[in-house]
């Protein structure tokens, strides 16, 4: 199978085997239903996959998890990615970094009231970053936690929350206004959606793709808020949210994965019986290289995943920020043009609905943006790729002034006598002057 290669006998093993679970889970009129927004959230799929125990596996034991890793949850989301729809993958995922925070951070509390419940798939959570003025600049967020007497209150808009309309409780990151300094000001907390002060100010369900997952425009007005709901310590906001980031980009591009597998499974499969210009679509180069195009894309999108799953696996955490950039950013690119790409090996049947490949191309379509805009991931791959390739014995003074000496080696190049500017004759010779024969010039004539 794509993408399995550098995976352990026992984590192919527990992917085969949730392949299986999650695979009678879906049904087409389930797909058909979200994607027509007629279901607003896949309530029913989550509580099943909590059922299995299939939510939020890297928590630990210790606080009522499954105990298992990210790679772990970063399969079971391409699994629900390659049957299931971008809300499935989403509402799963929420489980993940969600779960891992909470797990992490929270308190005693926190485990027993919002943890716990979102693992058995009694709860649902969703999270709460964006705002109307603030998307890929967290550090800018104007929604406030502002102390009042033993508690808080919490004011502030939200929007694009995905799972907003059915979610028990909300993960959002405000700011304390205490500092300028985003680092230590911000903080994380759990706000119940039952709580009074909660409002969905609009629901956002006119999307592309990426439908059936209640997205909406959500008002935090006096919210009361007890200290037990915060996550973490105040002022801790900023590292938990960085922490959580790192674990969503890994498991919901897995999940991006899964649906470009499927997408391409399919097309590849159609290739093989189409018959044109007296062979089959598999004959011809142009389909065939197509093909091994995208089959070669979508592992190494696989590999980079699979490392950075193993780096924070392995606890380096922020140390691992360019590492998992480069997964999400190559990952949620090259899946959308592999479900891209298709739709065009199929052909004009792939754009219809008589194949689930039109709907998948829509889907990861919205990756490219969430979690991290392709255009900041870039930013965060260059910062980590300038700092890792500084060389302090880099010659900076000789930039521009090479005559002198050179970057790289210094004035050495310019004491050698085999690069020196009055050896040039012997090292370059000048050509000799080209002069026409008689017989060129009778020619001519």
């Amino acid at each position: 199978m794509i993408g399995a290669s550098m995976l352990s006998p026992e984590l192919q093993a527990f992917q085969a085997e949730v392949h299986e679970q999650v695979k009678t889970l879906v049904t087409p009129g389930l797909l058909f239903a979200l994607d027509r927004n007629e279901i607003p959230y896949p309530l029913d799929f989550i509580r099943a996959m909590g059922d299995r125990r299939l939510l939020g596996v890297n928590v630990r034991a210790a606080t009522g998890g499954p105990g298992l890793t990210i790679q772990h949850d970063a399969l079971i989301s391409e699994e629900v990615g390659y049957w299931g729809t971008a809300a499935m993958a989403c509402a799963r995922t929420f489980t993940a970094h969600v779960g891992y925070v909470l797990d992490r951070y929270g308190s005693r509390a926190i485990h027993e009231r919002y943890l716990q419940p979102m693992l058995a798939g009694r709860a649902i959570a969703c999270q709460g970053m964006t705002e109307p003025t603030v998307g890929s600049n967290v550090a800018g967020a104007r929604t406030l936690l502002k102390r009042d007497g033993a508690g808080y209150v919490l004011n502030g808009q939200k929007r694009f929350i995905d799972g907003a309309q059915t979610a028990d409780f909300i993960l959002a990151a405000a700011r304390l206004g205490e500092s300028d300094d985003a680092r230590t000001d911000f903080v994380t907390v759990c706000v119940d959606t039952s709580d009074p002060g909660f409002l969905i100010r609009d629901v956002q369900c006119d999307w592309h793709g990426f439908r059936g997952m209640g997205s909406s425009w959500i008002e935090f007005r006096d919210v009361r808020v007890g200290p037990e709901q915060i996550v973490g310590r105040p002022g801790q906001g900023w590292q938990i949210l960085m922490d959580e980031l790192l674990v969503e980009r890994v498991v919901m591009t897995r999940a991006q994965l899964g649906g470009a597998r499927r997408a391409l499974g399919i097309a590849s499969n159609y290739a093989e019986h189409r018959d044109a210009f007296a062979t089959k679509l598999q004959g011809q180069a142009v389909i065939a290289f197509k093909v091994a195009e995208c089959a070669a894309r979508l592992d190494a999108a696989y590999l980079l995943n699979d490392r950075a799953a193993a780096l924070l696996d392995h606890g380096l955490g922020r140390a691992a920020t360019m590492e998992v950039a480069m997964a999400k950013l190559l990952g949620t690119e090259y899946a959308w043009q592999v479900a891209d790409e298709a739709i065009q090996i199929i052909g004009g049947m792939g754009y219809t609905t008589k194949y689930p490949v039109e709907r998948i191309q829509r889907d990861l379509r919205a990756a490219r943006l969430t979690g991290g805009s392709s255009e900041m991931m870039k930013l965060l791959v260059q910062r980590g790729a300038f700092r890792r390739l500084h060389d302090p014995d880099f010659r900076d003074e000789f930039v521009s002034n090479e005559l002198e000496g050179s970057p790289v080696w210094g004035e050495a190049l310019a004491a050698d006598e085999a690069f020196h500017p009055s050896r040039q004759s012997v090292l370059m010779p000048s050509r000799p002057k080209y002069v026409p024969s008689e017989a060129h010039d009778n020619r001519r004539s």
